[in-house]
C-alpha cells in the first residue's frame, strides 16, 4: 500500500481553496496519527513507516469508504423518494405496481 496516497485520499474532497496543512491535519486526525508524522508520510519523507502505522491509515481509509457509500446510499434512497412523488403527483396510477413493488423491495433492503 501506498501510505502518502493513502492518506491524501483519506483526505478528500477537499473544499474549495482549501490548503495542504488542512488536508494533513484532517488525515493525521483520522488516521490517529501526529501532525509532523502525517506530514513525514504525505510527503514520502519517511524512511520507515512501521506496521502499525500502516495499519492504522488503512484502517481509516476503510471507515471512510464505508461512511462514504453508507452517504451515497442514503441519497439514493432520498432522490427515489423526491422522483416517487414527483411522478405521483403526474399521474397517480402510473405504473403504481411497479413503484409499489419498488418501494418494497426497497424496504426489504434496508
Amino acid at each position: 500500500m501506498d501510505a502518502a496516497g493513502a492518506l491524501r485520499e483519506l483526505s478528500e474532497p477537499w473544499p474549495s481553496g482549501e490548503r495542504v496543512k488542512r488536508a494533513i491535519d484532517r488525515s493525521a486526525r483520522m488516521a490517529g496519527l501526529s501532525y509532523s508524522r502525517c506530514f513525514e508520510i504525505w510527503y514520502r519523507r519517511a524512511r520507515r513507516i512501521e506496521p502499525a502505522e500502516l495499519l492504522r491509515i488503512s484502517e481509516a481509509l476503510e471507515q471512510k469508504n464505508r461512511k462514504d457509500a453508507r452517504n451515497e446510499l442514503s441519497e439514493l434512497r432520498l432522490r427515489l423518494a423526491r422522483l416517487e412523488t414527483l411522478l405521483v403527483l403526474s399521474d397517480a396510477e402510473f405504473h403504481r405496481e411497479t413503484i409499489d413493488q419498488t418501494r418494497a423491495q426497497l424496504r426489504r433492503s434496508r
